[in-house]
């Protein structure tokens, strides 16, 4: 049984506090305090939409069109967005995951979920074979597992230079790429 016991306007915030009666005669109290939305036209109005391009911009390798930007500004509350690169999966999949992600406190509207749907399945489909990465062109490397082109084209040179990669250990030990990177996509890789 929750039962409200006071709720408060401001001129920019709505306070709610509550208590929650759990079973045994525990009680949980509870505040929360939400924004109102900015005048239209403000000030306060424009600056999410620069900072979510900004946002846009920090994440290269996320393939440009409908839902990415809407994809970043949700999902990068709690994870990097591009951990959904080295993560293909089917439909049902995906929305397990953002199912999942809205359980643990994702916010968005239904439609924003959608859109983020959408953006995931079109753009990180179920990927059902591995990268051989001792024969893998910049370009294959780069599509299939989203590195940058630069990151790609520092493997292909250092493999080139040093020989085939015995494991992820050895991709590893290129230059200029972040092992959480490879680690992330380790499951998609191959060694032959």
């Amino acid at each position: 049984m929750v039962k409200q016991n006071k709720s408060a306007w401001y001129s920019s915030r709505a306070v709610w506090i509550g208590t929650l009666t759990l079973g045994g005669g525990l009680i949980v109290a509870s505040s929360v305090a939400l924004a109102s939305p900015a005048p239209a036209g403000s000030p306060a109005q424009a600056a999410p939409a620069a900072q979510s391009q900004a946002k846009a911009d920090q994440y290269p390798q996320l393939p440009e069109g409908p839902g990415k930007q809407t994809t970043i500004r949700v999902c990068s509350k709690c994870h990097s967005p591009t951990n959904v690169i080295a993560n293909g999966q089917s439909r049902q999949g995906w929305e397990d995951t953002i199912t999942k992600m809205a359980g643990l406190g994702a916010s968005g509207s239904d439609e924003e979920y959608t859109e983020i749907l959408d953006y995931l399945i079109k753009n990180f489909p179920q990927v059902t074979t591995k990268v051989n990465m001792n024969k893998a062109t910049a370009a294959d490397i780069e599509k299939q597992l989203g590195f940058s082109t630069k990151q790609a084209e520092d493997i292909v040179a250092y493999r080139e230079k040093n020989g085939n990669f015995k494991s992820v250990d050895d991709l590893q030990k290129v230059p200029q790429i972040n092992a959480m990177d490879v680690a992330s996509r380790k499951n998609r890789m191959t060694f032959e």
